[in-house]
């Protein structure tokens, strides 16, 4: 696997894995800013065994798969069930969708839509969204517990674009969450934050396809009280 860093928060009993590396390239992504910089053969990265040699002393109730999305391997598939399995916690993915580990001894997935516009998804991600979409369906039908949520940019993913994604979800089932979130700039890029107004007239623009709309403006991770058990300080 291409686990990069793993934290412990203490106050929640929770874990999280960050992956390197996404199969989509973003074009208002902030580790475009990264990446060029890293050089990864002399990056450690850590395997299923070492990970959860790691994860096994401090036992956490939860861990969170997030950060980037990998290429498809055996040892991310087996992933949620081995964290299951071997800790007993609460094993949620944060995901794009593209790719998806076994489903057994996972609680929850948080998926991120791009966009419903296989075009739009197409200029903004570099890949199609047929694979995303299908996987959304196959989550929602195997009874995982699921989320969604979009990121609005302003003349990119724009309210037009918020509008069809809640259509798409409702089509499924309306009562599924659904978070729109607002971009935050990245230094060199050209894509700028939504105002409030903005934001909420993007969420408003849902009207009556889902019963559980929510927006919020991006905010910086607070780190305050975060151990770090495993990590390369890629940021650094």
């Amino acid at each position: 696997m291409n686990i990069h860093r793993i934290t412990y928060n203490p106050e929640a009993n929770s874990c999280s894995l960050y992956f390197i590396g996404c199969n989509f390239r973003c074009i208002g992504c902030y580790w475009k800013k990264i990446y060029p910089k890293v050089n990864f053969k002399e990056l450690k990265f850590l395997n299923l065994n070492e990970t959860m040699d790691i994860l096994k002393p401090v036992s956490p109730g939860k861990v969170t798969i997030i950060s980037g999305d990998p290429v498809r391997n055996h040892e991310f598939s087996i992933l949620p069930k081995t964290l299951y399995e071997e800790l007993g916690c609460e094993v949620r993915l944060m995901t794009n969708g593209y790719i998806l580990p076994f489903l057994e001894g996972l609680k929850h997935v948080a998926l991120s839509i791009k966009a419903v516009s296989d075009g739009l998804h197409r200029y903004y991600t570099g890949k199609s969204n047929e694979m995303s979409l299908s996987n959304f369906k196959l989550l929602y039908e195997s009874g995982v517990g699921i989320s969604l949520s979009s990121v609005f940019i302003p003349d990119v993913i724009d309210a037009e674009e918020i509008k069809r994604i809640g259509k798409f979800i409702g089509s499924v089932d309306k009562d599924i969450p659904y978070r729109v979130i607002g971009y935050m700039p990245v230094d060199g890029l050209y894509y700028r934050s939504p105002d409030y107004e903005e934001l909420k007239k993007a969420a408003q623009s849902i009207n009556g396809s889902l019963h559980n709309v929510v927006f919020s403006d991006p905010e910086e991770q607070d780190y305050s009280g975060i151990v770090d058990l495993f990590t390369n300080n890629l940021r650094k």
